[in-house]
């Protein structure tokens, strides 16, 4: 009898351990980009999308841009001498998986095949090939970061 009451005790001991390994989350494998709304939506009109300046800081901030139907994700981030980045939230090369970026530090890390770029790289076209965050044409005008709708609608494709 007590060997029985023994045996279950240690099978309900590895019952309880097993079930409490199943549910526990002690690594961070989470690859997607939960970031994909900013706390204030950018000002848009029929041509252009304005972000105030002072809106972007060291964090990026995920946008999107509802082209019939799709949604057309973009980041926006100051690298650590104030100057402003923005790319699309895809990538040159994996951008079929759909997945993104998110950051780490000063790097912008692509959630599909976990290659890193500094966040001072980040803005300028993919003159060698290979992963990059989709080039994303921009210009400063006063106050605010000014985007083309139809930068925008061009790569809808990606997303």
């Amino acid at each position: 009898m007590k060997k029985k009451i023994g045996l279950i005790s240690i099978a309900a001991v590895v019952v309880i351990l097993f079930l409490a390994g199943c549910t526990s989350n002690s690594q961070n494998n989470d690859n997607s980009n939960t970031n994909t709304n900013s706390n204030s939506a950018p000002q848009q009109n029929e041509t252009e999308v304005r972000i105030p300046i002072s809106d972007i800081s060291t964090t990026a901030k995920f946008y999107s841009y509802d082209s019939n139907g799709i949604s057309v994700r973009y980041f926006a981030v100051k690298d650590n001498q104030g100057n402003v980045h923005v790319a699309f939230d895809a990538c040159d090369v994996c951008y079929e998986a759909k997945k993104g970026y998110k950051q780490n530090g000063d790097v912008m890390q692509c959630l599909n095949c976990g290659k890193t770029f500094s966040i001072t790289s980040i803005g300028t076209e993919n003159t060698a090939g290979g992963c990059w965050p989709s080039f994303l044409p921009m210009n400063i005008d006063g106050n605010d970061v000014v985007i083309k709708i139809a930068d925008l609608e061009s790569k809808s494709f990606m997303f």
